[in-house]
């Protein structure tokens, strides 16, 4: 009997030293572009920031089907924050964790069509959260990142809006490349992996027109050049392995610091709750605690 309640008391301690993290759901910002709010679910580290400090901002993005809070939900990514933040691997900060359907981060101004979500998201998102947090509200102190169709996202966005986000993390990206005529894809189904994102039926020229590998012109014009850090499963699909190593030579070529990882690992949650944190210990020195809007 004793030793039990010694392991409890032991287990009580160990929880307290970590200073587990708050992770709160079915939050929503406003969106005036969208016309209706944007769902999110946030963690926040504890012991909350003193008077006069800030946390950094990292967005996660989710993958197709998915919504608002599954880095929470199927990445038990809570516990593996204060874990980290405990053991001095990474800095406490704000990690938010929003929904976007199956939009693949893209303004669609289609009838019936999810709206212009990459503007929401790097506007009135940004905003909402900056204003309700006490976040270091400039791009130093500001990150994003995303699993699968959400490393899409994550890059479209930086490439897009290099003066927002001091780097980007994409684990197993669905970077699918541009489409060339008669391209063997096309027999794909293309509806059921697009959900109408690129038009109904399927527009292959408004694909290659929003695909993150011709945006990257944008950031040899940036004055301030995002980071990048690449990571895919030796198992993933073997479509997604090239195309990732194919950006990763891309961002070289452009001039960009950019990290590619290949290791053990599927398409699966499995996989992004293990590459996360050396994901998040590549980034952590690189954000900023002590800026504010403006500065």
């Amino acid at each position: 009997m004793k030793w039990i309640l010694g392991l409890a008391a032991g287990l009580l301690t160990a929880g307290a030293a970590f200073g587990a993290g708050i992770v709160e759901y079915k939050l929503s910002a406003p969106s005036p572009t969208l016309g209706r709010p944007i769902p999110y679910a946030v963690y926040k580290p504890f012991p909350f920031p003193a008077e006069g400090e800030r946390w950094p901002v990292v967005y996660l993005l989710h993958g197709l089907t998915g919504a608002d809070g599954d880095w929470f939900t199927w990445g038990n990514l809570g516990p593996i924050l204060d874990r980290a933040i405990a053991e001095g691997r990474i800095k406490p900060m704000v990690v938010v964790a929003p929904g976007a359907g199956d939009s693949w981060y893209v303004d669609n101004p289609d009838a019936g069509g999810l709206g212009l979500v990459e503007t929401a998201f790097t506007t009135d998102l940004i905003a909402a959260i900056d204003a309700s947090l006490p976040t270091a509200a400039c791009r130093e102190g500001r990150a994003i990142g995303g699993l699968s169709m959400g490393g899409w996202g994550a890059l479209l966005m930086t490439f897009d809006h290099p003066e927002l986000f001091t780097a980007a993390i994409s684990l197993s990206g669905a970077l699918h490349q541009p489409m060339v005529k008669d391209d063997p894809r096309l027999r794909w189904d293309l509806s059921g992996l697009y959900k109408g994102a690129f038009g109904t039926p399927f527009d292959m020229a408004r694909f290659n027109k929003a695909n993150p590998f011709n945006h990257m012109r944008g950031l040899r014009r940036a004055e301030d050049k995002p980071n990048f850090w690449l990571f895919i499963g030796d198992r993933d699909y073997p479509d997604l392995i090239a195309a990732n190593v194919l950006m990763h030579q891309k961002l070289l070529e452009a001039g960009m610091d950019s990290h590619l990882r290949i290791a053990a690992g599927r398409h699966y949650w499995e996989t992004w709750q293990q590459s996360i944190v050396p994901a998040l210990e590549w980034l952590s020195p690189q954000l900023s605690s002590g800026c504010r809007a403006g500065s």
